[in-house]
């Protein structure tokens, strides 16, 4: 806008006047709703491959929740839920193509709301399927819901981590800023969360986590790693 601002739409329409925007999204979403970024940008955008261009339609891409502990294999399901952040079978397809399942334990990976102070031996079942094998089939009443992991993995890279280190040359310009997992060196959960402090924090919020050092070590490093 004329007078340096920035109007940002929404899907109906509405708009707001804002001085400052954050992208916390795919990289090639950026392009797409941003058209007026310059030529280094549009290398920079274009420039990260995720897991996704490879194989869009294999279940790695597809997640289902549930607690279904007959998923894991019985001799094996105990320990497993109650140790085991991850339960890997591979097995042959009828076409004599490898199948790889993954069962995302996360009664252990993550402490889930109101069992979060739960002995973990009476913790639920809280598993996330990818890709279940032959004849193996989720208790449709223990689904809890499914998700999508499209751009949800950028790959590890030459690319990848150029492009990332590319963007300490457009953070920031124009005030424009990018998170996501694009934007970090291991596009891994909490790194992307970080990734939107550290641009949160450089349009003028507070950093949230002052007291723990460990904490602060991590967001120094990726706040030097983003340019930001």
């Amino acid at each position: 806008m004329p007078n340096g601002k920035k109007r940002v739409y929404d899907e109906f329409d509405n708009h707001v006047d804002v001085d400052r925007v954050i992208f916390a999204c795919p990289s090639n979403a950026v392009g797409n709703i941003y058209p007026q970024h310059g030529k280094l940008e549009e290398v920079i955008l274009n420039t990260p491959v995720y897991a996704d261009d490879h194989h869009p339609s294999s279940g790695h891409m597809h997640a289902v929740m549930h607690s279904d502990p007959k998923m894991i294999e019985e001799p094996f399901r105990e320990e497993c839920l109650k140790r085991a952040s991850n339960y890997v079978e591979v097995t042959r397809n009828d076409d004599e193509s490898i199948n790889i399942e993954n069962q995302y334990n996360f009664g252990v990976q993550t402490p889930g709301l109101g069992i979060y102070d739960m002995p973990l031996k009476d913790k639920p079942a809280m598993l996330i399927s990818h890709s279940p094998g032959k004849g193996k089939i989720i208790d449709p009443e223990l689904v809890r819901g499914t998700g999508n992991h499209a751009r949800a993995h950028p790959l590890y890279s030459g690319w990848n981590v150029a492009a990332q280190l590319s963007l300490r040359l457009v953070q920031g310009k124009n005030g424009i800023y990018y998170c996501s997992n694009w934007t970090t060196p291991g596009n891994c959960h909490d790194m992307s969360l970080l990734s939107g402090i550290v641009c949160a924090h450089a349009v003028g919020a507070k950093y949230p986590f002052e007291k723990n050092v460990e904490a602060k070590k991590d967001f120094f490093r990726l706040r030097d790693w983003m340019g930001v």
